[in-house]
């Protein structure tokens, strides 16, 4: 028994003596890898990772660090790409799964999705899986943005070539998510500058800091972009026909969520949906949880173009009283002065003018839109070809309004005074009419009032 005893001391002794040498070996060889990475001394370093992922693979996450960094530098400067490229691939799947605990599975997962696709390695459908599995298991660490663009942009060449059953609702379902998960990561990243920025004010931040600031801003950016992309990608698949019963179908789970309501919204007018029952639903939804002068004023105009004059009036009307911008009502005004100029309306033409000089009195547009209505009238405002000729001081008059209050209109008021005046009577004509200067000619016609005769 004794015997027994002391031969299992021996062997625990030894295989304890044995693993603790090899424990030594291993982190004497990572420490030198480590050092001889960071001083890019990389052909040292070769020989220690492959002993150190033969002996050592699960005693350190640092190994896989290190070496995807030396693997980077050998892919960068390959001649053989792909091989230099699957070499690093393989460094990522060995990471996953000796040091799980110590791997942001999504981060990897989708750095293998960007390598395969970069270098054309697997099929498309191999290369999707693999940024799908980081977009379902692990979708928190899933955060970079070029890679989820890639995984987007994946689904839809499998839906352009018909691959894997990827229907036009599957695809538009895709968006969806993907979408989604962009709005969350720029909410992320803005919390991130607005946190670090707010600090700033107090403080010098650390480089570290200035970093994050500076990653956020740049990825926040790269969010943008990507997302513009994906409605380019997505307009040309979807259609009206498409868009709008999915959309119907998803409304009644969202139509208290502002964010899906106005993006939706706005997918359909820029496809040129919003004629649909289903656009008019969205408009009426986002007024309802969150009236604002533009709910009010689409409003306005969807049941103008359906014909609902008083629905229309209702809403312009509360356009008018959410609009706090004088500029932007003037300009609404102005523009449906055009409409009411297109249709012969002169008179209401002039009235919307002048509500727009009300609520914006350096309106140079509205003051020469007025100028061309007096001047458009002259066959309509007089008795004889002097009386007639008269209205184009009054347009002038307009127009020199013009100039005056908006700088920016300077040339156009210039140029429609000199013809307005070389239209209007001349001092000749005013002398053989018996005029002075000074005298008042009534405008008989929608015009009103009257214009004064220059002095000569």
């Amino acid at each position: 028994m004794k015997t027994i005893t002391k031969v299992f001391i021996v062997t625990f002794t030894a295989a304890f003596v044995f693993k603790t040498n090899a424990q030594q070996k291993c982190n004497e060889t990572l420490s030198l890898f480590a050092g001889n990475v960071k001083s890019k001394n990389f052909v040292s370093a070769k020989p220690q990772l492959a002993y150190l992922r033969e002996n050592c693979a699960t005693i350190n996450s640092a190994i896989y660090a290190y070496g995807e960094t030396m693997l980077n530098y050998e892919l960068k400067n390959a001649s053989n790409k792909k091989e230099a490229a699957v070499a690093l691939l393989q460094l990522y799947k060995d990471r996953i799964q000796n040091v799980p605990s110590k791997t942001k599975k999504g981060l990897m997962l989708s750095k293998i999705g960007a390598v395969m696709h970069d270098y054309k390695i697997g099929t498309i459908k191999e290369q999707y899986t693999v940024f799908d599995e980081a977009f379902t298991t692990d979708q928190k660490n899933f955060k970079n943005p070029r890679h989820i663009y890639k995984y987007f942009e994946l689904y839809h060449t499998m839906y352009t070539l018909k691959e894997d059953g990827v229907s036009l609702e599957k695809f538009i379902e895709k968006f969806e998510e993907v979408n989604a998960k962009f709005d969350y990561e720029k909410k992320r990243l803005q919390n991130i500058k607005t946190k670090l920025l707010a600090k700033q004010e107090k403080q010098t931040l650390t480089t570290k800091e200035q970093k994050k600031i500076d990653g956020a801003t740049k990825n926040i950016a790269a969010i943008d972009q990507f997302t513009k992309n994906m409605v380019i990608l997505l307009e040309k698949e979807a259609t009206c026909k498409t868009l709008v019963p999915l959309y119907q179908k998803k409304l009644e789970i969202n139509k208290n969520d502002l964010q899906w309501l106005r993006k939706t919204a706005s997918r359909l007018d820029s496809k040129k949906c919003n004629e649909s029952p289903l656009f008019l639903e969205l408009i009426i939804a986002i007024d309802n949880i969150e009236p604002t002068a533009n709910s009010k004023y689409y409003l306005h105009t969807i049941y103008k173009r359906k014909g609902d004059e008083e629905k229309a009036k209702e809403y312009f009307d509360q356009y008018m009283a959410y609009e706090t911008d004088g500029s932007k009502k003037a300009k609404i005004l102005n523009n449906l002065g055009n409409k009411a100029v297109q249709k012969g309306q002169k008179s209401k033409a002039r009235t919307y003018f002048l509500k727009a000089i009300k609520f914006d009195p350096t309106s140079g547009t509205a003051y020469i839109n007025i100028a061309r209505l007096y001047a458009s009238s002259a066959n309509e405002c007089g008795t004889d070809e002097f009386s007639k000729r008269a209205i184009y001081w009054k347009a002038a008059e307009m127009a020199k309004k013009a100039r005056q209050v908006d700088a920016s209109k300077k040339g156009e008021a210039t140029e429609l005074i000199n013809s307005y005046m070389q239209a209007a009577p001349s001092k000749t004509d005013i002398f053989k009419k018996g005029y002075k200067g000074g005298e008042k000619i009534q405008m008989k016609c929608w015009v009103g009032g009257n214009v004064t005769v220059p002095n000569l």
